[in-house]
Order: C-alpha cells, then structure tokens, then sequence
C-alpha cells in the first residue's frame, strides 16, 4: 500500500483560525475532505510575518510534506517595510522548503485584501495604502516564484474574496479575518490548491 501524501498548512491566523473552525464542525475534517491517501496537518502561528515564519521552519523539517501551503503576507504588509522586501522573505521561505527540506511542491495563497470593518479593531489600515500593496505583491509573486522555482512553487489564486458582494459575505465584522462563510470558502481554495499540486507532481 502506497504512504500517504502529506500535506502542510505553515503561516499565520488564517491557519490556526481553520483549524480551530473545522474542529467545531462535525461535518467537517482535518482532511478537508481530500481523498484518504492525503493527510494534512496545520500549523498557524497569530501574528506571523515571513521573517519569523523562517525561524518556525522546524515544523516543516519535523513533518517532511511533499506538499506546503503557505498563508503569509498580510501581517509584513502593514508594515512600513517595501513590498520587495516581503517578497525577498517569501520566497526565502519556499527556498528553504525546496532546496533543504525537500518539499516537492509549495503553494503561495494569494494574500487578501482587508475591507471597511464594521467594529473598531486593534490594528486599523489606511485600506486603500494596504491593498495596493497586496495586489503589488500578489502580481510579483506570480512572476517571482514561476521564474525562481519553476515547477515546484507557485501561487494560488484564492477564488470567492474579490468583488464587493463576496467581500460583505466572507469576511468578519473587523474586515480582515474570515466570517464562517470565508471559512469554507478559504477550505475550498486550499482544498483546490492541494489537489492541483498533487496532479502536477503525477505528470
């Protein structure tokens, strides 16, 4: 019988946010309803940036996946730090997943956009200043890692965040984390990512 493919979800709440919301649905698995011959496991640290991502990456050496999912970049964003710069650190990330790690293949997920909160929140955005920096760094991103890791890395278009009715369905009252709708949403995006990355590495 063939080992189980494994995948890993490695970055910041988003992570550990899915965890925590497929844990109290009994409809749902941490397998996220892949076929029984992938396991998935998750590892979301509040609050990350890619710089402290690397310094996490034991947990991917511990784990070996063939298949990394990385959810980073919205927190290096608000930071008054170039866009270069974050994506300098991104792609440091999925060098050492590659080169050192042996990771067959890394997804990037494309970092969202925050929209107007509804409620004051801790950490609030000029919105217009942010999200350009995410669409700048989403369009390098799709470049940079097709160029540096050709075949083995590249970022995910997350499907379902991007118009203004999707946007009022699937995010929270603080405009940044994910309602109960985003979370199946974001599920169903992972769940695409990993199924593609896995058909690719068939070829």
């Amino acid at each position: 019988m063939a080992a189980p493919i494994k995948a890993q979800l490695f970055g910041h709440s988003f992570v550990s946010r899915l965890k925590d919301f497929i844990r109290h649905k009994d409809e749902l698995n941490y397998r996220l309803g892949l076929q029984l011959g992938i396991m998935v496991q998750f590892n979301g640290f509040p609050g990350a940036r890619a710089r402290s991502l690397i310094g996490k990456m034991d947990f991917v050496a511990d784990y070996s996946p063939e298949i990394l999912v990385l959810l980073v970049g919205t927190n290096d964003l608000y930071e008054e730090v170039s866009v270069e710069s974050i994506e300098e650190q991104i792609c440091d990330i999925v060098y050492e997943a590659i080169s050192n790690i042996e990771v067959a293949k890394v997804i990037v997920c494309q970092v969202l956009h925050r929209c107007e909160p509804k409620i004051r929140t801790r950490f609030p955005a000029d919105l217009h200043w942010f999200n350009a920096r995410v669409d700048k760094l989403n369009a390098s991103l799709d470049t940079t890692l097709k160029s540096r890791f050709p075949n083995r890395a590249f970022l995910w278009r997350m499907k379902g965040f991007w118009s203004p009715e999707t946007k009022n369905k699937n995010f929270a009252s603080d405009g940044c984390h994910l309602s109960d709708d985003g979370q199946f949403k974001l599920l169903s995006n992972i769940r695409a990512a990993i199924i593609a990355a896995h058909r690719q590495s068939l070829k």
